[in-house]
């Protein structure tokens, strides 16, 4: 039986990795032609094929893209060794659902990491703030708002949200909840129509000005990658980006037509903003990115994504998504071990694991069996 498991997940893990391969490489083509960058080979080219077909064989599609935007760095990932090989070893598969539901984070984090919790529903079941069961109707949701204090919140699914995906916010005005951009009543039966099983409420909190500035409408958030190192098991963060709502936009997504920025290790701002094809300007809402922008309490942020990589003990590749409330405190919005988006930092300020690639390669390969998938025979 065991060698039984042992052939059908090596198949997998092949299948697996020539569909991923396939279906990034047409992309990541399209990518190419959509810039207008040209294919021919780079000086360095040998060298990162050489490091990285140690892990699988590299497309060179990967490096051809992203060079043209942060130099033959021979450090940029590929993107299917990434999804293939990288994540499923750093991020083994069996616990990326525990932490990918929103609704466990209050269990992970001292009080003030997150927002403040209103409303829960895991799993088909009504729960508060601290997981006691509710029983639900309209009057018990209004008298839940009304003693949370807030007037103005956030519901977001708990699971499968990427993407700024099912994100509405509400405000409390003329003694009733309305759906901001919209004009929907706040209900159960509007809760049961849009957000099933899993959910949560959480209070929409202000973020600080300076974040502000780059677009009110939405909560601007900083994306940072976050590696806890296989020799030392300190954290890092490895790259950063922040995320800009486009202008009148209620999400920083850049698939919902947002931009993002790269952030240097200082927390200063690079002088270009992108998109999600990799297209740049260098104005984004009516704001010059070639002046000097900084983001405020640089090193408290960093020092709250290694809190938070600290607290994740199964994972050593996350990607936080975390906003700076109006006194400057950073808050975590929540934490991605899947779907880690490499392609966000490599578009901006370099490879995605900076200076610990090597480290990584190295362990990747030395613990390939530990490329966890899930089997039932």
């Amino acid at each position: 039986m065991r060698n039984l498991k042992q052939l059908v997940a090596t198949i997998l893990r092949r299948v697996f990795r020539m569909r991923v391969s396939y279906q990034y490489g047409k992309q990541y083509k399209k990518l190419l032609k959509r810039n207008g960058i040209h294919a021919e080979k780079l000086e360095t080219h040998d060298k990162w094929m050489q490091k990285w077909s140690v892990l699988g064989s590299p497309n060179p599609v990967y490096y051809r893209l992203f060079s043209h935007y942060v130099g033959e760095d021979l450090n940029i990932i590929p993107e299917d060794i990434c999804r293939t090989v990288v994540e499923p070893i750093l991020d083994p598969a069996p616990y990326v659902p525990y932490y990918s539901d929103k609704n466990i984070f209050d269990k992970l984090f001292k009080e003030g990491t997150l927002a403040k919790t209103i409303l829960r529903k895991m799993n088909g079941m009504y729960c508060d703030a601290t997981y006691q069961k509710v029983e639900l109707d309209d009057a018990a949701l209004a008298l839940l708002l009304e003693k949370s204090g807030c007037t103005k919140i956030v519901i977001k699914p708990s699971v499968d949200g990427e993407s700024g995906r099912g994100v509405k916010l509400f405000r409390y005005a003329q003694q009733q909840w309305r759906e901001i951009g919209g004009d929907a009543p706040l209900t159960v039966a509007f809760l049961e129509a849009n957000y099933g099983a899993d959910f949560i409420i959480q209070e929409c909190l202000e973020q600080h000005e300076s974040l502000a500035y780059f677009n009110p409408t939405s909560v601007n958030t900083l994306r940072l990658s976050l590696y806890r190192s296989v020799k030392t098991n300190e954290c890092a963060v490895t790259r950063a980006i922040i995320r800009i709502g486009g202008k009148g936009a209620l999400v920083d997504n850049a698939h919902a037509g947002g931009g993002y920025v790269g952030i240097n290790p200082d927390g200063s701002l690079c002088h270009r903003v992108l998109n999600q094809y990799g297209e740049s300007c260098t104005e984004f809402n009516d704001i010059d990115f070639t002046q000097q922008h900084t983001i405020p309490h640089w090193d408290r942020v960093v020092d709250f994504a290694k809190y938070i990589g600290a607290n994740v003990p199964h994972h050593r590749l996350l990607a936080l998504d975390i906003m700076l409330d109006k006194a400057g405190n950073p808050r975590l919005i929540e934490f991605n071990c899947k779907a880690y988006s490499m392609w966000l930092f490599q578009f901006t300020t370099g490879g995605a694991l900076g200076d610990y690639t090597d480290e990584i390669i190295e362990y990747c390969c030395a613990n390939r069996d530990k490329q966890h998938f899930q089997l039932t025979l």
